[in-house]
């Protein structure tokens, strides 16, 4: 089975066996079907643990498990993220205990990777400075915000030994989520960069129809006074040669 699979089984694994818990205990009640889960810990989509399932399930499409999910989960339960990568390892025993939880004040290498992920903070903070428009500074902000969360979670989340048997995917995992963060902040400043650019041609467009509205009236007041012209000259054409009848008719009475 692939990493990625290992993770999904994992996370069935755990949220199944919560929910059994839940039910069983009568405790947590607000946490006792798929659904909850979903809303509670994957709000972008509800219905995400029974998309994680196959499709031999109703609903289930095989979907892999969210990085947010997992990090959301393994906070809430102070979950050791080694269960994850570990199908061996059942759910009862995927539980941290206090003493297990990483105290980076008496490791080096575990402060060095903190650093590493703090370097990659202060640069997205100072990327972020750059930035216009009211939208993606507030993703920014959030997004900030959670990073810290992870940060802060990646502490109490993995056992001393994990934590640094696992640098470098922390480090992988960290920076993928800053990619995805800056990959949606990109999309939302060309998402209001197109915005703009359409309201100045909707804008445009307004002119141009208002112009066009002031061009067809002065045509028809120009044709309503060329109408008016034509009748003045076929009237005074007409008088002309009502005037020169009249002479011809003097002058053959001479």
């Amino acid at each position: 089975m692939s990493a990625l699979g290992i993770i999904d089984k994992q996370v069935l694994k755990l949220v199944d066996y919560l929910i059994e818990s839940h039910n069983k205990t009568q405790k947590n009640l607000d946490l006792v079907n798929e659904t909850a889960f979903g809303i509670k810990f994957y709000p972008h989509n509800r219905n995400i643990i029974t998309h994680m399932r196959g499709k031999e399930v109703k609903g289930g499409k095989g979907k892999s498990a969210p990085h947010l999910l997992i990090f959301n989960l393994g906070k809430a339960f102070n979950i050791d993220f080694n269960f994850f990568y570990d199908e061996t390892i059942d759910a009862k025993d995927a539980f941290l205990s206090k003493q297990k939880t990483v105290n980076t004040s008496n490791n080096d290498d575990i402060n060095e990777v903190f650093g590493e992920i703090e370097q990659r903070l202060e640069l997205f903070r100072s990327e972020n400075k750059e930035l216009k428009g009211k939208q993606a500074k507030k993703f920014c902000d959030e997004t900030e915000n959670e990073l810290l969360n992870i940060k802060t979670h990646f502490n109490k989340a993995f056992s001393k030994e994990t934590f640094t048997e696992k640098r470098k995917e922390i480090i992988e995992v960290f920076d993928r989520m800053i990619f995805l963060s800056r990959r949606k902040i990109d999309i939302i400043t060309t998402n209001s960069n197109l915005e703009q650019d359409v309201n100045k041609l909707t804008a445009e467009k307004e002119r141009y129809e208002r112009g066009k509205v002031r061009l067809e009236e002065s045509i028809q007041k120009l044709n309503t006074d060329l109408a008016e012209c034509n009748k003045m000259a076929f009237d005074a054409q007409k008088g002309q040669t009502e005037a020169l009848k009249e002479l011809l008719t003097i002058k053959s009475k001479e």
